[in-house]
């Protein structure tokens, strides 16, 4: 038996015949019932287009966005626990950061399994254990190809050993949206040093995107500690009965 899984981002033009367009062509797919088909990705305003039409939306996840510059600057009382611990790690360590090469797929990839075995303990038996499980191939698949579709990702040597990675993309032409971060658990300040610097290079983008806490409690308390300005609904539409 062969499963598909389509994930399919809201059509554009985002017009009511273009939503009752893609919503045939799932059901081709995926066939008639209720709950086996929907679309996300909404954005507010899309949300509401989608309720005058008569179509059920609901809120499916929210994504935490950040100042680039309190983030690139790290000033104030509410910043001094990571300054804290950025400065731990260029006190103890030399560090690199720098844009990723085509090089350090591999390297990179080793780091994936030592970051996986320090975060599964945390995560037995949760959701956050099986997202680990089938996270790996969408980090290989985006540094290997990721420049082909705009990513951007960058890493941190510590020495001569390549300890960090993040990948990213700008979102619009105000928003840059940090979409993976792996980092060795057993180095103070290491996580904090690599979003801390990939903030510094986005001087072009007034706001910073990290994306949703997949419903895990310690994701989540992990970015309200780099104190976000807002957090944005993302909505998804589900077919007319």
């Amino acid at each position: 038996m062969i499963s598909m899984f389509i994930y399919p981002p809201p059509p554009q033009p985002f017009t009511r015949q273009s939503l009752e367009l893609a919503f045939l062509y799932l059901r081709q797919v995926n066939g008639p019932g209720t709950g086996i088909s929907r679309i996300e990705g909404l954005s507010e305003s899309e949300k509401n287009l989608g309720q005058s039409w008569g179509f059920p939306t609901r809120l499916a996840l929210t994504e935490y966005l950040y100042d680039q510059r309190k983030l690139a600057s790290l000033s104030g009382d509410p910043y001094r626990a990571k300054r804290a611990e950025i400065h731990h790690l260029i006190k103890n360590y030399p560090v690199l950061f720098r844009p990723y090469r085509k090089k350090d797929l591999q390297t990179c990839g080793d780091l994936y399994e030592l970051w996986k075995n320090q975060r599964l303990p945390a995560f037995k038996g949760e959701m956050g254990e099986r997202m680990l499980m089938s996270s790996q191939k969408a980090h290989f698949r985006a540094l290997r190809e990721g420049e082909n579709w705009g990513l951007k990702a960058w890493v941190v040597l510590l020495g001569n050993r390549l300890a960090a990675y993040t990948v990213g993309a700008p979102l619009d032409d105000n928003t840059f949206g940090v979409y993976l971060e792996v980092a060795d658990l057993t180095v103070k300040g290491l996580s904090a040093y690599i979003f801390h610097n990939l903030c510094r290079q986005m001087e072009a983008y007034p706001f910073i995107n990290t994306g949703d806490a997949e419903g895990l409690p310690r994701l989540a308390e992990s970015k309200e500690h780099w104190h976000p300005v807002q957090k944005l609904g993302v909505f998804a539409v589900d077919p007319r009965e």
